[in-house]
């Protein structure tokens, strides 16, 4: 029966990839234009309208579409419309704070920080539509017991080397080398790590009932104060709440919220790596990153309205193309298709409970979930990105280790659940052999099924 199935998931992952006026972002749109036209690539076009909605369902939501959400949608394929629905959804923001926490502190945290508080202390945030820069201005400047106040587990999570983590997540600066000597390949010295290392010097942690007490003991006078990467200093004894004012107020905030929110959606980020920006690394479209962060920062960093514009953009909507081509992957590299990528662990548990007609798991226990799929060595490794993940061995015996029940529908209906399509006709031909629970087994682990495109 094992070889059965693996010879049934191996037939179906060599199946192609499917992929074919809708309102676009114009600002998006002419200037990756522009670049397109200048380095002499073609864009390929927009992609099918099941597609679509199953790329929206994973990026907004966390799973695939169920088929009378595809049904519905193909009656009526108002691509905008639907963008608003899903982000409308409260399923959005439980999945985006599964994203914030994964980055803010990992899949597998450190002892004693509270993931879920904050999970949930996000979720509220992205719920309330509270701006970015507030969002981060709270985490950074947190104080409290860590099982109260779910910001003061991000400032417990970077206890180690808050300069880093606070450098990579907030301003896309990599500070790794300046710890110990000036960086050999960008502006940043040994004196500039040192002088924001200064700005957690009062932080004080105490084990309290509860949790872990974080907050500010005082400063004694005249001591030498911190620097900020622009050279500014803090007029205040109140260091870390003048850190979190200076890192929201900087232009590289504003990128650095930029790049994420579009890698988390496009698979890419405008600067590659995402937490990589610098004046020799400014991105292969740079005018789109400046333009995009600088309509972020006069709106007031409202989240919401810039996935609306990534997601409504041409960009986001093409057709996605095979890896390892020079050609696809140039296309990729400026946006000219769409590029494909394995779903999270979180989302493929959410889709699998999706396809079986199962309740869908809480984030409390898709993260727990998550953490036995992947391996808690794995979980433990990654660097704070949620998609900096790869399927291991372990992780693929553990999918292959759950029991499917029978499907209570059709081939095409199962097909629908999966896949968002109808089986070709040589799927159906090979369907004869194998009964309907074999086939769903089959899907929910096939290439097709685990790529987000």
């Amino acid at each position: 029966m094992i070889f059965k199935r693996f010879c049934l998931i191996g037939l179906i992952c060599i199946l192609p990839f499917r992929s074919e006026v809708y309102a676009t972002d114009p600002m998006i749109d002419s200037l990756l234009n522009e670049v397109h036209q200048q380095v002499g690539i073609t864009p390929l076009p927009r992609c099918d309208d099941a597609t679509f909605l199953r790329r929206l369902s994973l990026d907004l939501i966390g799973r695939v579409p169920s088929v009378t959400e595809l049904k519905a949608f193909l009656d009526d394929p108002d691509r905008i419309g639907a963008i608003d629905q899903y982000l409308a959804r409260n399923e959005h923001s439980q999945f985006w704070s599964q994203l914030w926490t994964t980055m803010l502190v990992g899949r597998s945290p450190r002892r004693g920080v509270e993931r879920e508080v904050l999970r949930q202390w996000l979720a509220s945030s992205l719920a309330d539509q509270v701006p970015l820069n507030q969002v981060a201005f709270d985490l950074i400047a947190a104080q409290g017991v860590t099982s109260l106040n779910g910001p003061a587990n991000f400032v417990l999570a970077s206890r180690d080397d808050p300069v880093m983590r606070l450098s990579r997540t907030f301003l896309s600066v990599q500070l790794d080398c300046a710890q110990c000597h000036d960086h050999p390949h960008d502006r940043w010295t040994n004196s500039d790590y040192n002088g924001m290392k200064r700005f957690f010097e009062p932080l004080v942690f105490r084990e309290v009932a509860g949790g872990v007490l974080i907050e500010d003991r005082g400063i004694n006078e005249p001591a030498e104060k911190p620097v900020f990467l622009t050279g500014r200093r803090p007029y205040t004894a109140a260091w870390r709440r003048e850190l979190a004012w200076m890192v929201v107020r900087s232009k590289p905030f504003s990128r650095a919220m930029v790049n994420r929110t579009w890698y988390w959606l496009m698979g890419r980020g405008l600067v590659n790596p995402v937490d990589g920006w610098s004046r020799e690394n400014p991105g292969k479209v740079p005018d789109l990153l400046e333009a995009l962060a600088t309509d972020l920062r006069d709106n007031d960093y409202p989240l919401r309205v810039l996935i609306r514009k990534i997601c409504s953009s041409q960009a986001y909507q093409r057709q996605s193309v095979a890896g390892g081509e020079v050609v696809g992957k140039k296309l990729e590299a400026f946006f000219a298709a769409r590029t494909i990528r394995q779903q999270l662990p979180e989302q493929w548990l959410t889709s699998v409970a999706q396809v079986l007609d199962r309740p869908l798991p809480s984030q409390a226990q898709v993260a727990e979930q998550a953490v036995r799929l992947m391996g808690r060595t794995q979980a433990s490794q990654t660097d704070n990105d949620p998609y900096d993940w790869s399927a291991t061995t372990q992780s693929l015996i553990n999918q292959l280790a759950g029991e499917v029940p029978p499907p209570l529908r059709g081939l095409r209906q199962i097909y629908l659940a999966t896949l968002a399509r109808g089986p070709t006709d040589e799927e159906i031909a090979m369907a004869k052999s194998h009964s309907s629970q074999e086939i769903l087994f089959a899907l929910v682990h096939c290439n097709e099924f685990v790529a987000n495109d």
